[in-house]
């Protein structure tokens, strides 16, 4: 390990692994009165995961110009879902509305992380390591779970929420294999 260089994404994949399986536990917790909108606490929370999530990987973006664009992409998507959450009151008088809104982008996000993964593994098969299979597989669960949520969430709301945090919890942990299997610069 001592001569391996360690990739500059390591840290803000693990903090935004940290912080989707935080969201995750804490939408599934609590999937009654998210379900329901009363519970303001949990979309402050939830703002201020997203407004950090999008923090973290918009600086991720800005401090290594080589990375892709997908950092700031995340970091847009998760700063547009925070804003939702926090203007919902004024800007939604359906509750359901909200759901989907957040829904249809967290869908999306999936779906281009699951391109992210799928570019990721064909580059992993390319440079010959030997657990290029990982990325694939989680590649292909991202855009197979985010076109789920999408569907899911024009249809039902309690057990949107409950797919929503588990997915969210899956997020955090492809953080960390990422971390592990994905080639280093």
């Amino acid at each position: 390990m001592s001569g391996e260089k360690k990739s500059s994404r390591t840290p803000f994949l693990l903090l935004s692994a940290i912080a989707f399986i935080v969201l995750g536990i804490v939408v599934i917790m609590f999937r009654d009165p998210i379900a329901d909108m009363v519970n303001n606490i949990f979309k402050w929370a939830a703002a201020g995961i997203l407004g950090l999530i999008a923090i973290i990987n918009i600086i991720a973006f800005a401090k290594n110009t080589k990375e892709n664009i997908k950092e700031l992409i995340i970091g847009a998507l998760s700063l547009i879902a925070a804003v939702i959450l926090l203007i919902s009151d004024v800007a939604f008088k359906i509750e359901n509305l909200l759901l989907m809104v957040i829904g249809i982008m967290f869908g999306l996000y999936l779906i281009v992380e699951g391109f992210f993964k799928l570019k990721a593994a064909f580059a992993s098969k390319k440079n010959s390591v030997k657990a290029w299979f990982v990325p694939l597989i989680l590649g292909l669960l991202s855009i197979v779970l985010g076109v789920l949520i999408i569907y899911l969430g024009l249809f039902t709301t309690k057990v949107f929420v409950i797919i929503f945090g588990i997915v969210l919890i899956y997020a955090g942990v492809q953080n960390i294999v990422n971390m592990f299997f994905i080639s280093k610069d």
